[in-house]
């Protein structure tokens, strides 16, 4: 069993949006972390789910609206959506996300439900055995539409956003990056006026 990449991800006194505390991991995911516990607090939410995490996701990151919503009008309609779920519209979401398979938390805490959990974790692995760095928006989002059992994809749905359509369109992006960038590294940049001269 591997140990999770974030080891403190659950502990609620380092997660305080009021004490300045970032969750382990990269900057990214760092603050859709901080993003999506404030929209469930904000929201008297039980649980952190893949829902807020969505929502602060796509919040924070344009180039992650436009790979999960190209269309306008999609993109409206499912930012739309998310408000209308962060006022307290839909009662079926403020039942847990995978109710009773809540990893360990004190008493009386927000806790992050599994699928967040799971996604933020499995993110940070993925990209780690990709390039050793970091994961970023896109990570998570890959991992957020792949969960058909999340709240994440329930709210695509609902929006009329096919969450596999999303997964692949986001992983063809990662991949076309990952080709620029052995480009970049193969073929050496040429600075302008300092071409070859013949002798």
């Amino acid at each position: 069993m591997v140990d999770h990449v974030y080891p403190d991800l659950y502990q609620p006194e380092l997660r305080g949006p009021d004490r300045g505390h970032a969750v382990p991991g990269s900057h990214s995911l760092s603050r859709i972390a901080a993003g999506a516990r404030r929209r469930a607090l904000r929201a008297g939410d039980a649980e952190v789910d893949t829902g807020h995490l969505l929502h602060a996701l796509l919040e924070s990151d344009d180039r992650a609206l436009g790979l999960t919503a190209p269309q306008a009008a999609q993109s409206a309609r499912l930012m739309g959506y998310l408000a209308q779920r962060s006022i307290g519209f839909g009662r079926e979401w403020r039942s847990g996300e995978g109710a009773g398979a809540h990893r360990a938390q004190e008493r009386n805490s927000l806790r992050w439900s599994r699928s967040a959990g799971d996604a933020l974790e499995q993110a940070s692995r993925v990209a780690l055995a990709r390039t050793g760095q970091e994961a970023d928006s896109l990570d998570l989002l890959v991992q957020l539409a792949a969960d058909p059992s999340c709240r994440a994809v329930e709210i695509l749905c609902g929006a009329g956003v096919d969450p596999e359509v999303v997964a692949a369109r986001v992983r063809a992006e990662v991949l076309a990056g990952m080709v620029a960038d052995i480009v970049a590294e193969i073929v050496p940049e040429t600075v302008p006026g300092q071409g070859r001269h013949r002798d």
